[in-house]
Order: structure tokens, then C-alpha cells, then sequence
């Protein structure tokens, strides 16, 4: 690939970058967190719109969707409430500010805690005496009042934490507010979060189990490189998709993890400006002294001082 062919390939806030910005300002670029669209994106994006616009029922259909820490599930939820933001604020109607309600769950089972940041989102006084089912009214005024199609509650593992019986009474109020709000609720979480609805027949017909793979060595995959190599303010072309053994090595030590896949290659991105490569080269792997995930759980150092 040619400079010129490399240089037209990448968005023009890149390019622009590279040719006026200096190696701190591009190496700032780098670590600043991004969104990289993929594939799982895509097709996460075409399951929540088939919630999202799917009419209003007795029995709405809802979502659990879970994935191994680090795969991309709180950045892709996130971004859909973005594009949903943006779409209905551009469109002429005006009626709704941001139909999508994003909410992290309390650190435990607590169904009190969770009506409370219900609240907090929508910026109106609550009242914490109040009976679970004057929340639960309140809640549905203000999903109707701010016109809320879809609410996702993520970190929804956190529910685990506490006793059965606050286990069974947190899951009842998410599934009384679908029914009452009569709107697709998203719960997202680790796989530990799938036994607070697999263990539950209602629960389970209610919130279909979606989950996000790790990423494997195909066409997807590939695609994600190239995503990546082309978000990155580098002066060459790395090509890292084409090189099929350093591709591969890259999957080995991110253990199929996105968020891993986008560190590693960032950090051989900053070695490669700072060392004058300006592309990412398959001997930059040792060079970077990267730990994968599964060695940090029993605590490897990655450097010494």
C-alpha cells in the first residue's frame, strides 16, 4: 500500500492529525478512549432495534445480554443510547430529548436503590419512604413524561449480591416496571448475571439470554483490525490485518477480548511514534511487555521499579 493510498483510507480528522499535530498530541489521541464500530456492534444494534421499535403490548419482549469482562458490552450499549439521542433530536418532530434511559445497577439487591437512580437520572426530587409501589408509579409518570422507549440497566451481576430473598425481590420489580411501563427493558451484565434469569421460568421467557462472544480468527475479526488500524494517527500503513501469524498473536494474548485487542494494539501504536516506525510491526509485541487478562488475576507484574 502506497502513502497516498494509506492516507485516503483514513477519516479526515486522522489525517489532519498526522499532518499537523506532533508526536505528544498524537500519542494523547491514542490513549483517549474511542469507540470502534465492528460487526457485534452492527448486530447487537439490529436486536435492540427490534425492541425499540416494536409496538407496545400486553408481554413486552426484553433482552439479557452478557459478555466476558472487557468485551465491549458497556461501550456498545452506551453508543446505542448515543445514536438513539441523536437520531430523535435531528428528526422534525422534536417529541422526545434521549428515549433511551441508561442506568448502572446498585452495588447490591436493593430495589429501593435502584428506584433511586431511576430518579437521579431524570433529575426530579424523590422520596425515600415512599412505597415500592408509589415508585413504581412515580417512575412510570416520568418514563411517560420524557417519552422512554427502552431502559437498560447494566451491571446487572451487582443483583447477586445479597440474600435470596433480595435477589427474587429486586428481579420482580424489573419485571413489574416492563409490564407496567410496557417498554423493552436490556439487562447487562457478566455470565454470572444469567442465574438471576435462567432460574426463573417467567424471567427467563421474558429476557431472552444474548451473548456476546469472544472474538475468534475469521472475516469479523479481521474487519476489527482494520477499524482499529484506520482510528489510529499513524504516518504508515501496518497492514496488521493481512499478516495472518501477527493477527493471530494479537487474539492469543487479548484471549479474544476487545477491549484487550484495542490496548494492545494502542500501545504498539504509541512505541511505533515514539520509536519513528510510525506502523505497528510484529516485533513490537515483546516490546510493549503486555500481560494478558487471565495472568493479572494471579497477580503477574508487568514491570518493576
Amino acid at each position: 500500500m502506497t502513502q497516498k493510498e494509506h492516507f485516503e483510507r483514513l477519516p479526515q480528522k486522522i489525517r489532519e492529525l498526522i499532518l499537523n499535530g506532533g508526536e505528544e498530541e498524537r500519542i494523547t489521541f491514542i490513549e483517549r478512549p474511542k469507540f470502534i464500530e465492528h460487526t457485534k456492534f452492527e448486530k447487537l444494534c439490529e436486536k435492540l432495534d427490534e425492541l425499540y421499535y416494536a409496538p407496545k403490548t400486553n408481554r413486552i419482549r426484553s433482552l439479557l445480554l452478557v459478555g466476558e469482562s472487557n468485551n465491549g458490552k458497556t461501550e456498545m450499549v452506551r453508543r446505542y443510547k448515543k445514536m438513539k439521542f441523536r437520531n430523535d433530536i435531528e428528526s422534525e418532530t422534536m417529541d422526545y430529548e434521549d428515549p433511551v434511559l441508561l442506568i448502572q445497577a446498585p452495588s447490591r439487591a436493593n430495589l429501593h436503590e435502584l428506584y433511586d437512580l431511576f430518579f437521579m437520572e431524570f433529575l426530579v426530587p424523590y422520596n425515600k419512604n415512599e412505597s415500592l409501589v408509589e415508585r413504581e408509579q412515580k417512575i412510570k409518570y416520568y418514563c411517560d413524561r420524557f417519552n422512554i422507549k427502552m431502559i437498560i440497566i447494566d451491571e446487572i451481576q451487582n443483583a447477586l449480591i445479597g440474600s435470596i430473598t433480595k435477589q427474587r425481590e429486586f428481579m420482580a420489580g424489573v419485571k413489574n416496571l416492563s409490564n407496567t411501563l410496557k417498554i423493552p427493558i436490556v439487562l447487562v451484565g457478566t455470565p454470572k448475571g444469567t442465574s438471576l434469569v435462567v432460574n426463573d421460568h417467567q424471567l427467563k421467557s421474558r429476557f431472552v439470554p444474548t451473548r456476546i462472544k469472544r472474538w475468534s480468527y475469521d472475516d469479523d475479526y479481521f474487519s476489527l483490525l482494520y477499524a482499529i488500524e484506520t482510528s489510529l494517527p499513524l504516518k504508515k500503513p501496518s497492514l496488521i490485518y493481512e499478516k495472518e501469524k501477527f493477527a493471530m498473536d494479537i487474539l492469543e494474548l487479548s484471549d479474544g477480548l476487545i477491549g484487550e485487542i484495542i490496548s494492545i494494539v494502542s500501545l504498539m501504536a504509541k512505541y511505533a511514534i515514539q520509536n519513528g516506525d510510525e506502523a505497528v510491526k510484529p516485533g513490537m509485541l515483546k516490546k510493549i511487555k503486555y500481560v494478558p487478562a487471565k495472568d493479572r488475576e494471579g497477580v503477574v507484574y508487568a514491570d518493576e521499579i
